[in-house]
């Protein structure tokens, strides 16, 4: 199950995946080196080129072998187990195709069957019937059938304060009626191809416990019984959750592994150290303290290589367009012209980032560091120094605007920083506001903001509307156009990924050109594998363990 989530860029997250790296490197560009995709760290390192999984998993050869145990390094502690009360990717992690499954599997273009083999959209676009797998059932071994379904979709309709999220991918579902032969009907209040993707991210829980609440809720959270190849054997609070093989080994849809279990450890450094005693298997996030320096040739040896994940991951500055000199279009445009991200990118990420112009549905431009149009756009759009103090002004008030910062972090603080002072070059005063983010995040909600950095991940063929409409992160901007609102409805009532493709484009252009934000980065993540791992995929940053296997 795919999760879209925001997320702002809370302290402990920047400091953990941020280091500072004085000398300018260039973004590292991604190559096809024999078949594989790679990518080259610049000299003078000695790391090894970052090379990208598969998204499918490749064949299994005559050396592959049954059973044994991985070990997969786990961030934090997930609160609980249960993917339909919080959207968060710790939850996801564990979870998400291995102990609960979805309806449908989304790859790409492609709608790929999962807990329903077979589906059909009526032609008034209406109605969507979804005919069951058979032979399906939940690891108590009860029958799974379409009361699960219907269960798992009118918990969802009726919880939107928890799953927000989800609740929100869901908006044109009208009802859901079970139907005889392992069928269910979805019904929608409008014509809505988002609907049928939104199957992709939902996963099927069993109907009692989501009925009944309660006690039987709960200890759906701790002990999550889901229909998928592994089932949730033991979770030590604080240092790991075992996953056991839920299926016979002769079982054709059968996982080849034994065991996964997730090693929990906060502590970016300290689960790098344990990597390398060959405490876990797979460490699916490289610090970007610990990046480049710690990943050199020499120090992974023979025992670990060196993967890059391209997530739909992107950072994004968020701009009040209710407020004064934000209102405007040009300032707007003279502010993204003032952001260097090629010389960030390389200066604070070490090049673990692409500069973006719009959401990574699309692929507009990203606006290149240039003061002198940035200030052509100033002058253009009446925003003057007329009292020669070298601050521009508006009515003799000068231009002031505040930058909401999660407080202790360093790497945006630095950034921003240094954005700052290219402003004030150009004319125009910038103070950052550090705060904690409960208060940070309020503001925002509020409106009570300049400028704030958040960050958006999820899939390039998600829905737009979590982020664009309704509580989505860009109604805090204000930001509203009728070619906006059209080209959102375009894309719900496209019936396919591909025909929402040509709309998605033409969204994100309108937005690299309206600029009600300043577009950053898309965000890649260094990961490391043991090489007694074999038959690993990956789907932007969700790792698909199904068809691994490991040496003894």
């Amino acid at each position: 199950m795919g999760v879209a989530c925001l997320a702002l860029l809370l302290a402990g997250a920047a400091c953990s995946r941020r280091g500072h790296d004085k000398s300018v490197k260039q973004p590292l560009p991604v190559l096809d080196v024999g078949g594989a995709t790679a990518v080259p760290h610049p000299s003078p390192t000695s790391s090894p080129p970052m090379m990208a999984l598969p998204e499918s998993p490749p064949p299994a050869g005559k050396s592959a072998r049954r059973g044994g145990t991985l070990k997969v390094h786990l961030e934090a502690e997930p609160p609980h187990l249960n993917p339909l009360q919080d959207t968060l990717q710790v939850i996801d992690r564990v979870t998400s195709g291995l102990v609960y499954e979805t309806l449908i599997e989304c790859r790409g273009d492609r709608y790929l069957p999962g807990l329903a083999d077979t589906w059909e959209l009526s032609a008034d676009g209406l109605r969507v019937n979804l005919h069951l797998r058979a032979g399906t059932h939940w690891q108590d071994d009860k029958a799974f059938s379409g009361i699960d379904v219907q269960a798992t979709l009118e918990h969802l309709m009726r919880s939107p304060a928890r799953s927000a999220l989800l609740h929100a991918m869901i908006a044109d579902l009208e009802g859901v009626d079970v139907l005889p032969e392992r069928a269910v009907r979805l019904r929608l209040l409008r014509p809505s191809g988002l609907t049928l993707r939104a199957l992709c991210e939902i996963p099927i829980l069993p109907a009692e416990p989501l009925r009944t609440g309660g006690s039987r809720l709960a200890q759906l959270g701790r002990a999550p019984l889901g229909t998928g190849p592994f089932r949730v054997a033991g979770w030590e609070r604080g240092k790991r959750i075992k996953l056991v093989r839920g299926r016979s080994l002769d079982a054709a849809d059968s996982p080849w592994l034994d065991e996964i279990v997730f090693e929990i450890d906060a502590d970016p450094a300290h689960a790098l150290t344990r990597l390398r005693r060959g405490e876990f298997d797979i460490l699916p996030r490289v610090s970007e303290v610990h990046y480049p320096e710690q990943v050199s040739q020499a120090t992974l040896r023979d025992v670990l290589d060196l993967h890059v994940l391209t997530p739909h991951r992107y950072s994004f500055v968020a701009l009040n367009t209710r407020r004064g000199v934000l209102a405007d279009k040009d300032f707007r445009h003279a502010l993204s012209l003032l952001w260097d991200r090629q010389r960030f990118a390389s200066e604070f990420h070490h090049g673990l980032v692409r500069p973006i112009g719009a959401p990574t549905f699309g692929a507009a431009a990203a606006d290149k560091f240039d003061r002198d149009q940035a200030g052509r756009l100033f002058e253009q759009a009446g925003f003057r120094d007329t009292d020669g103090d070298g601050v521009r002004d508006v009515g003799r008030a000068p231009i002031r605007l505040t930058f909401l910062v999660p407080a202790g972090s360093r790497t945006l603080g630095a950034e921003v920083r240094a954005f700052a002072m290219d402003l004030r070059r150009a004319g125009i005063l910038l103070d950052t506001a550090s705060l904690d983010a409960a208060s940070l995040f309020s503001r925002v909600e509020h409106g009570d903001f300049d400028m704030a950095a958040l960050t958006w991940e999820g899939r390039g063929d998600e829905d737009p509307r979590l982020l664009l409409t309704g509580q989505g992160e860009f109604e805090y901007t204000g930001y509203r156009a009728e070619r906006f609102s059209a080209l959102v409805d375009l894309i719900r009532v496209a019936p396919t990924p591909s025909a929402r493709a040509p709309w998605l484009a033409q969204l994100a252009e309108l937005l690299a050109a309206d600029r009600p934000a300043l577009f950053l980065y898309r965000h890649d993540v260094p990961m490391l594998v043991g090489k007694r791992v074999h038959g690993l995929a990956a789907f932007g940053d969700r790792l698909d363990f199904h068809s691994v296997w490991v040496d003894p």
